[in-house]
C-alpha cells in the first residue's frame, strides 16, 4: 500500500484484522509463512520486516537492500527468506 502498511482481512467478513505499520514507505510485497504465523512485507524503503500475524508486532528488519524490495519469499520450511 503507499501509506507503508500492510493490512490482514478476515476473508469472509471483510473485518481488518491486523494492520502491520513500520515501513518508511509504500508496502510492494506481503506473504505468510507457510505455517500462517508470520507475514514477511517488502517495502520501497529498501527494507523487508516478518512481523507476527497475531499481534502486529514486527519481528525483525531486513534492512540490506540500497532500493525497494518489490518481492518477497518464505522457504517452504518457513526458516529463510528471498527478497528481490
Amino acid at each position: 500500500s503507499a501509506d507503508g502498511t500492510a493490512k490482514l482481512w478476515d476473508a469472509f467478513s471483510g473485518e481488518c484484522l491486523q494492520t502491520f505499520d513500520g515501513h518508511e514507505d509504500e508496502v510492494h510485497s506481503a506473504v505468510f509463512s507457510p505455517d500462517g504465523q508470520r507475514v514477511l512485507t517488502g517495502s520501497r524503503d529498501g527494507t523487508a520486516k516478518i512481523w507476527d500475524a497475531v499481534s502486529g508486532e514486527c519481528l525483525h528488519t531486513f534492512d540490506g537492500h540500497e532500493n525497494m524490495v518489490y518481492s518477497t519469499a518464505f522457504s517452504p520450511n518457513g526458516q529463510r527468506v528471498a527478497t528481490s
